[in-house]
C-alpha cells in the first residue's frame, strides 16, 4: 500500500527534525527543496532569462522583495517538481515528503502534518544559523500563506516532547494502515 505523509510548516519550525523521525522509522523521505535544486539546475536557461542572474542569493533577494516574481518563479519550478514528485511515488511504500510550500505545489497527501512554532523560537533558531532579523522576517513574509492544516505540531519546545508527539503519531498510522 501506498501512502504520502507530507510535513510541511514555515521556516525554522522543525520540519526536517519531523520527516527524519519518520525516515528512521522506515519511510522514504523526499524533500521538495532538493527536488527544486535539481529542477532549478534543469531550467537554467528559462530562469536567466527571467531574472538575469543564477545566482541563488540574488534570486532569493528578488523573489522574497517581489510576490510577482517569486510567483514566475513558482510556475516555472513547480510543474516539474511535481512530475518528478509522482515519478518517484509510484511505489508501494510508506512516503514522507517534506514540502514547506505543499499547498501552492498542490501535492497531494493522505496525511498532512504542519509543524509550527512560535515566532520568537523560530527567530532565535535561525539567528543560531547565521540569517539576520531582517531577513527572516521577509522569508517569513513571503510564508504566510503556509496555514496550518492536517495535524498540527507544536515544536516550541524539546526535542524530547516533539518526539512523543511524533511516536503517538506512528503509532496511529501504523495501527490504521495494518503495517
Amino acid at each position: 500500500m501506498k501512502f504520502v505523509v507530507c510535513i510541511t510548516g514555515k521556516i525554522g519550525t522543525g520540519k526536517s527534525t519531523v520527516s527524519s523521525f519518520f525516515e528512521k522509522k522506515g519511510f522514504e523521505y523526499l524533500n521538495m527543496d532538493e527536488i527544486g535544486h535539481h529542477v532549478f539546475s534543469q531550467l537554467k536557461e528559462t530562469i536567466k532569462k527571467e531574472f538575469g542572474t543564477l545566482e541563488r542569493k540574488e534570486i532569493s533577494n528578488i523573489v522574497f522583495n517581489d510576490p510577482e516574481k517569486l510567483k514566475k518563479l513558482e510556475e516555472i519550478l513547480h510543474p516539474k517538481m511535481l512530475q518528478i514528485l509522482n515519478i518517484k511515488t509510484k511505489e508501494e511504500k510508506l512516503y514522507i515528503v517534506e514540502a514547506a510550500i505543499k499547498r501552492r505545489l498542490k501535492i497531494q497527501c493522505d496525511l498532512t502534518i504542519t509543524v509550527i512554532a512560535k515566532k520568537e523560537v523560530i527567530i532565535e533558531r535561525l539567528k543560531r544559523k547565521g540569517l539576520t532579523v531582517s531577513t527572516i522576517e521577509k522569508i517569513l513574509s513571503a510564508q504566510r500563506d503556509i496555514l496550518p492544516e492536517g495535524l498540527i505540531i507544536d515544536n516550541s519546545s524539546s526535542l524530547e516532547k516533539l518526539t512523543e508527539k511524533l511516536e503517538c503519531i506512528y503509532h496511529f498510522i501504523k495501527k490504521s494502515m495494518n503495517f
